[in-house]
């Protein structure tokens, strides 16, 4: 479908309006992926990929010349470079007056989890848009990724669950583009996606053999066809696959050894165990931390009998990364706001959506998608409200073991930060407007994490907690807020003025 100007503005609005959301509302965490940043650091100083220390405390990070590294792909380091650029150039300029040594820094590289969500958002409206040519349904599609997902909680942090899920949705829009208008560059990309979300997460490689029955399935009969199609995909695919085979062999002595071979607590485990946990622990369900994507499964199923091979392309994708992930030990990523690994498959579920958008109001299954968005929208309140990474360690909530927090309801992420966030918003309210003082402060000393974790009654945004910090006044931080939050606003006021003009 051929798009207009109007439409090519809309899709910059839905871009512009979700990176002013996602940055109006980080903190600048990088919860647990400390080690990435440690890469990302040791990159731009040192020149290396070696890792400073032992992170996490294991020999099974121990390289062939005795250093340490990481068990992770080396792109979301890469990626995150500029990230920490700028956020060192803040730093000086601050001259480190913010937060204990190097969180400017560190927050700084978190902003790469905005742009990576944000350009996931761009991109599913674009294929939302290929598919009815319709820029309304196309628009609510996309926000619904973006504001009725799990991608907007993780759109804060600096895992590296919004660069795959970005990964992932490239490799498949770009897949569907070029087997559908036949354009080899557009393939191309699609093994460009594939590669770099192996780059990031090993496992996502996984995701070339839904790809490559889609391409099969789109060609057949024409054998000639599909085995140039999955060629043109599988060329920079196999790149990737090199570049990681070097620096596997590089850091650890083995081209098939990431870091993980010799690492006893990233193993397999039951599957039937993980795909309940997976579809049902309060801690861990896919469905509770984002619901509407069970109407996305309906959908997914109602799309496959209109467009049989986009069906098996999207329910492929999805059922191959579920499985994965719901056979390892750690399904639930732990300590996470829901399961963090199965974010990629968000946008799988989301596209079908647009069908349902593009019904008519009366349509019933416009309503539930209505009332799913809704619904669906407030679940991710807590998790953008306040910082679970911090609310879940307290010493009132104290150790909790890894089943409790998988399997008991009041020991859940969704359940701490509920709480939490109806304790913070009120509070914080009368901190920053001067009713009530400002809790004291601990010294810049000691763990970084010791030292965030004392803001657990902080909202989780950037410009509370350069009050706390005493870095600007409440009034300053309130004016902040407004004005990030306003432009937000703003941008989707005009985005609704577009669309109604367009529709």
């Amino acid at each position: 479908v051929k798009a207009s100007r109007a439409v090519k503005r809309a899709a910059r609005l839905v871009f512009l309006f979700s990176l002013c959301l996602y940055a109006a509302t980080t903190g600048g965490s990088m919860a647990t992926d400390i080690m990435t940043y440690e890469v990302t650091k040791a990159i731009v100083e040192e020149h290396s990929v070696a890792l400073p220390y032992n992170v996490f405390g294991m020999e099974a990070h121990r390289g062939v010349d005795r250093r340490y590294y990481a068990p992770y792909g080396i792109g979301h380091a890469l990626y995150s470079v500029p990230f920490y650029m700028l956020g060192r150039a803040a730093d000086h300029f601050t001259e480190g007056s913010i937060g204990r040594s190097e969180s400017v820094r560190k927050a700084g590289m978190t902003l790469g989890s905005v742009v990576a969500a944000a350009i996931s958002v761009w991109l599913m409206f674009w294929f939302a848009f290929a598919l009815t040519g319709r820029s309304g349904p196309s628009v609510m599609t996309a926000l619904s990724l973006g504001c009725a997902t799990a991608l907007w909680p993780y759109a804060k942090f600096g895992f590296n669950a919004p660069l795959a899920t970005l990964c992932v949705l490239a490799a498949v829009y770009a897949a569907w583009h070029g087997a559908r208008s036949r354009q080899v560059h557009t393939l191309v990309l699609s093994g460009v996606g594939i590669g770099v979300a192996l780059l990031v997460r090993h496992e996502l490689v996984l995701i070339s053999l839904p790809i490559a029955l889609w391409l099969v399935l789109e060609s057949w009969p024409d054998w000639r066809r599909a085995l140039r199609q999955i060629s043109m995909v599988a060329t920079p695919a196999v790149v990737a696959v090199v570049i990681t085979g070097y620096y596997n062999w590089i850091r650890f002595g083995n081209v098939f050894d990431t870091g993980y071979l010799r690492d006893h607590t990233a193993g397999f485990s039951s599957f039937f165990e993980g795909a309940l946990g997976l579809l049902f622990s309060p801690g861990g369900s896919f469905f509770l931390y984002s619901p509407l994507l069970i109407l996305g499964i309906v959908a997914l199923y109602e799309l496959t009998r209109h467009d049989r091979n986009l069906g098996i392309l999207l329910g492929g994708v999805s059922l191959v990364m579920f499985c994965f992930y719901a056979s390892l030990e750690h399904w639930d990523a732990d300590r996470s706001y829901g399961p963090r690994y199965l974010l990629p498959l968000a946008p799988m579920l989301c596209l079908p959506l647009v069908r349902w958008f593009a019904c008519t109001t009366g349509d019933m299954r416009r309503r539930a998608v209505i009332i799913g968005l809704a619904l669906s929208f407030m679940v991710q309140l807590p998790g953008v409200l306040v910082d679970f990474s911090k609310v879940g360690n307290t010493p009132e909530i104290g150790y909790q073991t890894r089943e409790v927090r998988r399997w008991q309801w009041p020991s859940s992420s969704f359940a701490l930060n509920v709480k939490a966030a109806s304790v913070a918003v009120p509070a914080n309210f009368r901190f920053l407007t001067g009713i009530d003082p400002s809790p004291p402060r601990e010294p810049a000393v000691g763990l970084a994490r010791d030292y965030s974790s004392q803001f657990s009654y902080s909202l989780d945004f950037w410009w509370v907690y350069l009050f706390f910090l005493t870095t600007v006044s409440g009034t300053t931080s309130l004016l902040l807020g407004i004005a990030s939050l306003g432009s937000a606003g703003a941008l989707l006021l005009m985005l609704r003025r577009t669309v109604i003009h367009l529709d």
